[in-house]
Order: C-alpha cells, then sequence, then structure tokens
C-alpha cells in the first residue's frame, strides 16, 4: 500500500471518529441529544475514502453509521440508498451473501417508507444481476421472489406515476422468471408468468403488448412442463389477447406447429423459426428452451425420419 493510500486512510479515520463524536452525548460539550445532520459528511467521506482504498469492511462500517443517521431524522431515500451501496460491496468485495441479502431488503423496505417504490424495484435488480453474477442464484431468487410480492401489492401505484417509464417493472419480472427458467423451475415460472399477466391486465389492460409476452412466457414453460394441454390454452389466450401477427404468442406457435410435423427436412425453418423468438426472450429463458425444446425435437424428427428410411428400404 502507497504512502498516499495509507494517509487517506488515516485522513478517513479521523472522519469516522469525528462523525462518532458528532453522535455521542456530552453534558461537558452542553450535547444533549446526538447531532445526526452534522456527522452525515464525515461518514460520507469516510465511506467513500475507504472504498477507493479497498477498506471494504471499513466501508461497510461507515454506510451502517450512515444508515443510522439518515434513519433518525426520517431520511428514508437517502436511507435506502445506502442500504443500496452496502449489498453491493456485501456481494462483489466481501463475498457475505447473507448480510447483502439482509441489506436489500433493507434498501427496498426504506424505498417503500419513502414511497419511491420504483427505487426499491430497481435496487432489487440490480442486486439480482450481481448475486447471479457471482454464482449466488439462490440469493438471486428470494430477493427477487420478496420484490415480485411488492410489484403485486403496489403495482396499482407504480403505473400511476406519469413520469417515468414502466419498461423498469417488466425488466425486475422479466429477470425473475429468466432466472426461474435457468434453474429449470418450469412450474414456478409459469405460475409467476401468469400472475404478471394476471396484474398488468386488471390495473392496466391497455399494455396488451406485455400482458401477451407475459403468456408468451407462460406458454413455453408449460412446453417445457410437457403441459401441451395448457400450452395450446395460453398461447390461443396471447395470440387473442394482442392482434399483432408478429407477437412472442404467434411466433411460438407457428414453430411448434413446424417441429409437430416431425420432418427433419424442417430444421432450418425451425432453427429460423428459434431464432426469431430467441430475439423477444431473456437470454436464459433463450438458452433453455434450445436446449430442452428445440434440440430435443430435432433430433426426434431426424430418428423418426430414419426410421421411415429403413422401412421403406426393407419393403
Amino acid at each position: 500500500m502507497s504512502s498516499s493510500e495509507l494517509n487517506n486512510i488515516e485522513r478517513a479515520n479521523q472522519d469516522y471518529q469525528t462523525g462518532l463524536d458528532y453522535l455521542t452525548t456530552s453534558c461537558i460539550k452542553c450535547r444533549y441529544n446526538p447531532n445526526y445532520l452534522d456527522a452525515i459528511p464525515f461518514f460520507k467521506k469516510a465511506a467513500e475514502v475507504y472504498r477507493g482504498c479497498g477498506q471494504f469492511e471499513k466501508e461497510v462500517q461507515s454506510r451502517q453509521m450512515l444508515i443510522r443517521c439518515f434513519n433518525a431524522e426520517k431520511s428514508y431515500w437517502e436511507e435506502g440508498n445506502e442500504y443500496q451501496k452496502m449489498s453491493q460491496t456485501q456481494i462483489n468485495q466481501l463475498k457475505n451473501t447473507q448480510e447483502a441479502k439482509i441489506s436489500i431488503i433493507n434498501s427496498f423496505n426504506a424505498f417503500a417508507t419513502n414511497r419511491t417504490y420504483s427505487d426499491g424495484i430497481k435496487a432489487i435488480t440490480k442486486a439480482s444481476i450481481s448475486f447471479i453474477d457471482n454464482g449466488n442464484k439462490n440469493e438471486a431468487e428470494e430477493i427477487l421472489d420478496f420484490c415480485f410480492i411488492g410489484i403485486e401489492k403496489y403495482y396499482h401505484v407504480l403505473i400511476l406515476n406519469e413520469e417515468e417509464t414502466h419498461g423498469y417493472i417488466y425488466e425486475c419480472i422479466d429477470k425473475y422468471i429468466d432466472l426461474l427458467f435457468d434453474k429449470e423451475k418450469f412450474e414456478k415460472s409459469a405460475e409467476i408468468s401468469e400472475r404478471s399477466a394476471q396484474i398488468i391486465k386488471e390495473e392496466n389492460n391497455e399494455e396488451k403488448s406485455v400482458i401477451s409476452k407475459y403468456h408468451g412466457f407462460w406458454a413455453l414453460a408449460e412446453l417445457l412442463n410437457n403441459n401441451n394441454k395448457k400450452y395450446q390454452e395460453v398461447v390461443e389466450k396471447g395470440m387473442d389477447i394482442d392482434n399483432d401477427s408478429d407477437n412472442l404468442c404467434a411466433r411460438i406457435n407457428r414453430l411448434v406447429n413446424v417441429i409437430n410435423q416431425k420432418d427433419k427436412e424442417n430444421e432450418k425453418l425451425i432453427k429460423k423459426l428459434y431464432s426469431d423468438i430467441a430475439r423477444k426472450i431473456p437470454g436464459a429463458m433463450a438458452k433453455v428452451f434450445n436446449i430442452k425444446y428445440i434440440q430435443v425435437n430435432i433430433v426426434k424428427a431426424q430418428e423418426i425420419n430414419t426410421m421411415d428410411e429403413e422401412e421403406e428400404d426393407m419393403k
């Protein structure tokens, strides 16, 4: 560690101590209550310097003090923001997944207390991506499930905010469903897709393309769950909701109809139709659908055609 970094850490230590001093009551100094407002800038400076010097435990310690200060001042947005920053350090640097999970849920709750629900949803989505990138898919699923319940609860409020688009809501839901596909939880994928379509239909029926999209996700989950009867019901509903002949459900329906012909000569067409669908769905979902359904059915078609050719030769 360079002398410059050591000096920076020493200054951060001093700032942190100054922040603590403002929170300490003293009859001698006539300080009968903690002075949260004056402490905040010192803890902020300490947190940023510690982070820059790779002192991540001390960064988290400083952010914990900031959270205490903001909570005392009822500054709930700032509290949620510090929880979010702390969770990122806990995930990416400290690899403390359990503490990170608690921090990001606290972040969501603080934003919700402030009625800035969108910031809570965005924080969860960001944390879930970090968890996944670090191989912590179970933790990502837990926080996305927690957030989805929040979206169901607050969706009617979220869509009233005309100052921002609603894409962040669907980004979070898509990330959740995509992760469930990645973990091959097709029954749960179908359930969350159905619930997503339902809450949007009930509160925001004009979003027909979005409702239809979740029917498409739902249909794919039913296909991979080998529930062909339910698949047909769902994909037809999705096509009826959105009249666009090129929507996701229509694309899936065309692909499945070609696959059901079980003709190996259709392999190029199947791959093209799959490629069209893959561009409209999240990455893990596309990958799992390709491996578990497309490739399996291509092989089946090849085997059936080979058997037919052998029978013809025998004649």
